[in-house]
């Protein structure tokens, strides 16, 4: 059986980080914004539209539309087959490797001790069976198995597509725990973003969410943010690929 880090040292060689919070960089998803402002469009729609949003967010790395993480992130839950379990496993180690130098991180920004339940985003209404994620951090990932609960899930004739509502999910009951929302890809935040709030409405502490993959889109069709997204992966290409850094860290931890 192959290491964490023999599943995991292939990323290096294409992984590109999420920037840290600053100037032309959202501090909520670390994506690029113009204009000065603090946050992109997607994460003001989420602060005005929800009751309560995320305590801190953290991406292992962007998932650059067309290239490698962002094929492997949709091929692992898309096309059952060998092919796809071996994809799964990779993303697992990569995750677990994460974690385990990272998770401190988003501690200590978001100001708790420790995130004593791990949960995932669950898949939306209409789909049947485990989704490979939740198999990951429920049976596969040692720092998530024993903390693992499944507190989400979609509500029935609840809102579908990108849009922040709380009312896209039911969540059990909270007493004041600190949780660990785990998801695969961020493209919006809308999905995340809602299980945050459904969380918080069911008594959640702090909420901090952590997704595999900031979803990039390095070619907008909007020209007014062509070149703020050929800047964001300049920048990102020059920090390049550092398994001891997260946006939350900038190689502190």
């Amino acid at each position: 059986m192959p290491t964490v880090g023999q599943l995991t040292d292939r990323y290096a060689n294409f992984l590109l980080p999420v920037l840290s919070p600053g100037s032309g960089v959202c501090e909520d998803c670390g994506t690029f914004v113009v204009g000065g402002w603090p946050r992109c469009y997607q994460c003001k729609q989420a602060q005005d539209g929800l009751a309560a949003v995320a305590n801190i967010v953290d991406f292992v790395a962007l998932a650059v539309k067309g290239e490698q993480l962002a094929y492997e992130l949709w091929r692992y839950k898309s096309q059952p087959g060998q092919a796809q379990r071996e994809i799964a496993l990779r993303l697992a180690a990569l995750l677990w490797r994460w974690i385990s130098v990272h998770e401190e991180c988003m501690l200590r920004s978001s100001g708790c001790d420790d995130f004593p339940i791990v949960t995932t985003v669950p898949t939306g209404a209409g789909r049947s069976g485990e989704h490979p994620l939740e198999h990951m951090v429920r049976a596969v990932i040692p720092a998530t198995t024993d903390r693992f609960r499944p507190l989400l899930r979609a509500k029935p004739g609840g809102p579908t597509g990108r849009v922040f509502d709380a009312d896209r999910w039911i969540a059990d009951k909270l007493e004041g725990e600190h949780v660990l929302l785990v998801d695969d890809t961020w493209t919006s935040g809308s999905h995340a973003q809602s299980a945050v709030a459904a969380l918080k409405t069911a008594g959640a502490g702090v909420v901090g969410v952590l997704c595999i993959g900031r979803h990039f889109q390095p070619r907008p069709p909007d020209e007014r943010y062509q070149v703020a997204a050929e800047e964001y992966r300049r920048a990102a290409k020059e920090q390049g690929w550092d398994w001891g850094s997260c946006r939350l860290c900038s190689g502190a931890a």
